[in-house]
C-alpha cells in the first residue's frame, strides 16, 4: 500500500475536509491482469477476488460511513455492461459490512484512456449527492494514473459536505 498524498479541500462553505489518495497495489504483474479480465472479458467474479485483496491490504486502518465508486463514463458502462469500480466497490462494502451508495455522476464524458498527462488532469468532472455532512466517504476505482480522476471524486464529494474522504485504487501506476 502507497499513500500518495493527504490534503485538505475546502467546501463552497468554508468548512475544511481531509482527503487521503491511497494506491493498494502497483498495476503490475497478476493485479493488473485482474483487472484487466475484469474491465475487458467480463470476469465479474475478479471484482471480488480484488475486493477481497483491498480487505487484506487495508487491514481494518479506515473506517468509513459509505463505500461509493469513480463511475466510468455512461458510453464505457453501455459498452461494458457494467462498471468496474462499482461492482468492487459493492464486493469491498460487504467485505466491511459497510453501506454502498452511488453518490457521484460524471458532469461530463470525456475518456482517460490513452490521453496524456496534462489531458487527464483537466478533464474528469463530476457532481456529488448533496447531504453528506460529517460523513467518511470511500471512493474507490480500478486504476490511479495521475489522481485527477479521484481528485475530482473528491471536490464533488466534500461540495457535498463529505468531512473525510478516502479515495483507495486499487492499483497504481508508477
Amino acid at each position: 500500500m502507497e499513500i500518495h498524498r493527504t490534503e485538505i479541500l475546502q467546501a463552497r462553505d468554508g468548512s475544511l475536509s481531509i482527503v487521503h489518495y491511497v494506491g493498494l497495489f502497483e498495476h503490475v504483474g497478476k493485479v493488473r491482469q485482474a483487472i484487466l479480465q475484469l474491465k475487458y472479458q467480463e470476469k465479474k467474479h475478479l471484482a471480488n477476488d480484488l475486493a477481497s485483496l483491498m480487505v487484506d491490504e487495508l487491514d481494518g486502518q479506515h473506517r468509513c460511513d459509505v463505500v461509493t465508486w469513480a463511475p466510468t463514463t455512461m458510453h464505457r458502462r453501455h459498452k461494458r455492461g457494467f462498471d468496474q469500480s462499482e461492482l468492487i466497490a459493492r464486493h469491498l462494502a460487504a467485505h466491511i459490512g459497510a453501506r454502498h451508495a452511488r453518490l457521484l455522476r460524471r458532469d461530463n464524458e470525456g475518456r482517460q484512456t490513452g490521453s496524456s498527462r496534462t489531458e487527464r488532469l483537466s478533464r474528469p468532472s463530476f457532481v456529488s449527492r448533496p447531504g453528506l455532512h460529517g460523513k467518511c466517504i470511500w471512493v474507490i476505482d480500478d486504476v490511479m494514473t495521475t489522481g485527477a480522476t479521484l481528485r475530482a471524486c473528491a471536490e464533488a464529494l466534500v461540495s457535498g459536505g463529505a468531512t473525510q474522504v478516502v479515495c483507495i485504487a486499487v492499483s497504481w501506476v508508477k
